[in-house]
Parts: C-alpha cells; sequence; structure tokens
C-alpha cells in the first residue's frame, strides 16, 4: 500500500524556526541577509504582494524517517521608496540575499504629479467657491431690487 503526497504532508510534524538575519545597505540599495543552512533553494519561496509586504518562507525535512520537517516564514514590510518591481533575491551557501533597490526618480515623480494635481484641485475649489459667491450676490441684488420694486 502506497502513501499518496498529500497524506505524507498531513502526517508531517513541523518545527518553526525563527533564521538569523541582518540589513545591509550598499550603493543605494537595502539588503535583507537571512541565514538558512541546511536548505536549497527549491525549499525557498520569495514574493511581494500588493500592500508593499514581502514574505518569506521555506520548509525542508529534518529526518526522513519519522516525517520531521522545520519551516519558517517572514514578513517584511517594503520600505517606502523600494521598487517592488527591482526586488531581487538569490541564494548561496546556506545564505538567502534580497535586495531592495530604492527608487529615489520615480518616488520624485510621483511628488510631482500629486503637487500638480493638489495645485489644479485647489484652483478648481478656488473657482466654484468664486462662482457659488458670485451666484449668491447677483441672487441677493436680484431678490432685493424686486422687494424694492414691490415696497414702492
Amino acid at each position: 500500500m502506497e502513501i499518496n503526497a498529500a497524506e505524507a504532508a498531513t502526517n508531517r510534524s513541523y518545527e518553526d524556526f525563527e533564521p538569523y538575519c541582518k540589513w545591509l545597505t550598499q550603493e543605494g540599495q537595502a539588503i535583507l541577509e537571512i541565514h538558512l543552512k541546511g536548505f536549497k533553494k527549491e525549499q525557498l519561496k520569495v514574493e511581494t504582494d500588493n500592500w508593499g509586504t514581502l514574505k518569506i518562507y521555506g520548509e525542508r525535512p529534518v529526518n526522513a524517517t519519522n516525517n520531521k520537517w522545520c519551516r519558517f516564514q517572514k514578513e517584511i514590510k517594503i520600505s517606502i521608496g523600494s521598487d517592488t518591481n527591482a526586488i531581487r533575491a538569490k541564494f548561496s551557501h546556506g545564505l538567502l540575499f534580497i535586495a531592495m533597490p530604492k527608487e529615489a526618480v520615480r518616488e520624485l515623480f510621483i511628488y510631482e504629479g500629486e503637487t500638480r494635481n493638489r495645485r489644479n484641485a485647489i484652483k478648481v475649489a478656488i473657482a466654484v467657491v468664486f462662482v457659488v459667491a458670485l451666484g449668491t450676490y447677483i441672487a441677493r441684488r436680484v431678490y432685493n431690487d424686486e422687494n424694492i420694486q414691490l415696497i414702492s
């Protein structure tokens, strides 16, 4: 009788651990170094989501005879100014390096666009206030002129 992969996975015993991590900065990028001795590249997964979170996780067998595995999971908020499309991961000799380049130029353009949009919104708001005030003035003037004529 054979045990399929799904059954084997459900019978696993997991030991969660927190890998040693450190941050480095070089040449305009932040680099996260994670120590994962005993892991293979195929046992790791690194991904980003739409909410600016970097997710790193992996699992590997500790003892194949008794189905014991170790695993870890980390979630890191990506810093403002990092280009999520340029994040790269490299695994070598038990070390996972995740490089997050800064996007200073792109951030500047976003800021400029937001400032321009704000200025335009303020101009529109001032124009609306002016038109409403002018309309109110004219309406009062006409109303007062009609009242003066009716009274006299």
